[in-house]
């Protein structure tokens, strides 16, 4: 049928260039923005998975940014560490020196210069390394000295899984609470009972050879008629007053205090938490007038503490506190030394190696997140990209198309003047 009113040849070919120019307008914006996908309408499902892996690989170049600053924080303490090993070692070699007879007074006390010159700096270190304003080896920061470093990037559900702790310890050199020991030995008012002088003394000996006297004025301050009948109880407070009075760089001679039970006959002798390893009473007898001595007891038990140093032990690595403890001492004195600082050496080591391992797991923690980064991207881009190749192909398709259909516009629209040869 000829009609000129409705051109139905030139509607469709209108119609298949509208919608050919919609592709290839598509083809051009992935051409022009490198993605397949740059609104809802391209592809919505598409969308919510590459919504959901940009959360994923965002999250997981973040936990290896968290990983590579936990790594650092670590290897800001243990390069502490390793000078504070130094000192450690050098005290020792102190230590071993001072053992030898071939030092005079002076040369020990020379010696403990050094040796307590480097206990401060010890300390100083342990209470001033920091990483971003944060100290971390003084046992304070953290929860108590332990940090958490979050490595994944997983949700509220998995982040038990996504925390790693590092207990980074305390180095300082008095860190930590001492556990005080106890002491008892059996003294009953019988025994106690022996000598006839009002001058007669108690003579303490303690396992290092350090001795303490307790005079006879000290024991008739506790009411004692004389120093001839004191009882175990006073004993025991004429003791902690003799030792109140013995002043040992500014501390009781050797922090301990005596309680006397009057249940089980003996006096309970508890070591303070600040004591200086001077070990437990060895002996404790009486010194009579003439010179004569009477053992009243023997010890029966053992002073055993979690440390033996001023305030150590707890969270420290070091399992002693060798801050106090000096190279001019006694032979006794310089030996306990000596094995403290073995266990202190020894408890450094240990913390050394958790740094360590903390550092070889963060590594292989990164490696793994760098991967999983490396193939959410890749899963990212086969999804969202734009395939150039095939792009390029559909662009020049829609263009022939494009060109083709406009021809065949205008022929559809010469058609009409066909009617005109109808109207001669």
């Amino acid at each position: 049928m000829t009609v000129i009113n409705t051109n139905t040849a030139a509607t469709l070919t209108a119609n298949a260039l509208s919608s050919n120019q919609r592709a290839m307008n598509q083809t051009m914006e992935r051409l022009s923005t490198g993605s397949r996908i740059n609104s809802a309408q391209d592809d919505a499902a598409g969308l919510a998975k590459v919504s959901k892996m940009d959360s994923q690989i965002r999250g997981t170049n973040m936990a290896i940014r968290n990983t590579q600053e936990a790594i650092s924080m670590i290897q800001t303490a243990d390069g502490a560490a390793i000078e504070i090993d130094s000192m450690l070692q050098r005290m020792r070699e102190l230590a071993v020196q001072a053992l030898n007879d071939t030092n005079t007074s002076a040369d020990l006390t020379n010696l403990n210069k050094e040796f307590a010159e480097l206990a401060t700096e010890i300390d100083r270190v342990a209470a001033t390394t920091e990483y971003n304003d944060t100290l971390v080896l003084a046992g304070s920061a953290g929860t108590s000295g332990v940090f958490d470093f979050h490595v994944g990037a997983n949700s509220q559900i998995a982040m038990t899984e996504s925390k790693v702790s590092v207990d980074f310890g305390d180095l300082s050199m008095n860190g930590g609470s001492a556990t005080a020991g106890v002491q008892k030995i059996t003294m009953t008012d019988a025994n106690m009972i022996s000598g006839s002088a009002t001058t007669d003394q108690f003579l303490v000996t303690l396992d290092s050879g350090q001795t303490m006297t307790i005079s006879a004025s000290v024991i008739a301050a506790t009411n004692a008629t004389n120093a001839s009948d004191v009882t175990a109880s006073e004993f025991a407070d004429a003791f902690n007053a003799a030792n109140a009075t013995v002043d040992d760089n500014g501390v009781s001679f050797v922090e301990i205090t005596a309680l006397y039970a009057a249940g089980d006959n003996s006096i309970t002798f508890t070591e303070g938490t600040g004591n200086e390893g001077l070990g437990s009473i060895a002996s404790i007898v009486r010194v009579q007038a003439n010179g004569t001595k009477v053992a009243l007891a023997n010890s029966s038990g053992t002073i055993t503490t979690t440390t033996t140093g001023e305030s150590a032990g707890g969270s420290s690595v070091y399992g002693a506190d060798i801050s106090k403890f000096k190279t001019a001492g006694t032979l006794a004195e310089n030996t306990a030394t000596l094995v403290e600082l073995d266990t202190a050496i020894a408890g450094l080591a240990t913390q050394r190696a958790t740094y360590g391992a903390a550092i070889n797991r963060f590594e292989y923690t990164i490696d793994n997140l760098s991967n999983v980064s490396q193939n959410t991207v890749a899963s990212r881009s086969r999804i969202e990209d734009a395939d150039y190749a095939a792009e390029t192909s559909e662009l020049a398709r829609t263009q022939i198309i494009a060109q083709a259909a406009t021809a065949m516009l205008s022929q559809a629209n010469q058609q009409a003047q066909s009617v005109l040869a109808l109207l001669k």
